[in-house]
């Protein structure tokens, strides 16, 4: 049996459906005994209103049923956003080769046939629970290697306009535009410390921050030491914090979300601050990414002294 640390049964919630009673309680049992959480649906339309109450890791889903098939329900299942690696196991007593390739064109990852042989249930329940989350966290690591590509993109692409002749307010304004993309964020902008506004990016039906004094965008007066420390903050507005009530109200003019706030040192002297928005959804920071973002001020300050 492959081992893996992220891997808990307990953690699993498995949804049982089947139109016959005694089978849904056994099916149940055998789930529980093997650590497993486990819910029930007597049908095909019940199935499909547990899964979206309860978004289950699995499906244990019987072929036969009146009114909506097993088929029918498995299409359904999958015609659903958001769940290509949900396995969907078919028990069926159907065993002629029509029967299993129509499992298999539903949708259905695996099938077992009746009767149920406990043990090579339990053996093939595990090992597509293990083998649809290593699918996840494959797919999730090439969504990293892919961002890791575009921030790299996105500084090759600042360092090559220093070997051209290059206007700093336009280089500003189109890293901006490429890193509010890149980081799925509403608006972001460099101010500089004599209050200047110098570049800015918007999403499509957000308020401009041209409104605002600088030093309430950047809260200059609480974080100064900190950005001269080279520091960046990360605000969430959902949570607590030591902001004071006009600086809330700032902020909730602009509907921010999550705030983060970036200085831009030149040879260790304050020149600007680096501020991203995001404002319909916080967003997750991945180490490595915060990383990324360090290089990517570092090289907008660096722009800063080429191109003045």
């Amino acid at each position: 049996m492959v081992n893996n640390p992220t891997f808990t049964r307990e953690d699993c919630l498995i949804l049982i459906v089947d139109d016959d009673r005694t089978m849904r309680h056994l099916l149940k049992i055998a789930m529980e005994e093997e650590g497993y959480q486990a819910i029930e649906a007597k049908n095909g339309q019940q199935c499909l209103e547990e899964y979206h109450r309860h978004q289950p890791d699995m499906v244990l889903l019987d072929a036969i049923m009146p009114e909506m098939d097993g088929f029918t329900c498995c299409q359904k299942l999958r015609s659903l956003n958001n769940n290509h690696y949900l396995p969907i196991l078919m028990i069926t007593a159907l065993d002629d080769q029509d029967s299993i390739d129509q499992a298999f064109e539903a949708g259905a990852t695996d099938y077992i046939t009746k009767p149920i042989f406990w043990s090579v249930l339990s053996q093939r329940v595990h090992h597509l629970l293990l083998t649809c989350q290593t699918l996840r966290e494959l797919n999730i690591l090439k969504g990293h290697f892919v961002k890791q590509e575009q921030w790299q993109r996105l500084g090759h692409h600042i360092s090559h306009q220093w070997q051209q002749s290059f206007q700093l307010k336009s280089l500003f304004q189109e890293g901006l535009e490429q890193l509010r993309n890149q980081v799925e964020a509403e608006r972001v902008g460099i101010h500089r410390m004599d209050g200047k506004l110098i570049a800015e990016s918007i999403a499509s039906g957000y308020p401009s921050a041209k409104t605002l004094e600088w030093d309430k965008i950047t809260l200059w007066s609480q974080y100064r030491s900190t950005y001269e420390q080279g520091e960046t903050i990360r605000l969430h507005m959902s949570q607590e914090n030591d902001l004071c009530e006009e600086a809330l109200a700032s902020f909730e003019q602009l509907a921010l979300k999550q705030l983060t706030l970036s200085p831009l040192l030149v040879k260790k002297n304050l020149w600007g601050i680096l501020w991203i928005h995001h404002c319909s959804l916080e967003y997750h920071w991945e180490s490595w990414e915060i990383d990324c973002l360090n290089h990517f001020r570092d090289l907008l300050a660096i722009s800063s002294k080429i191109g003045s």
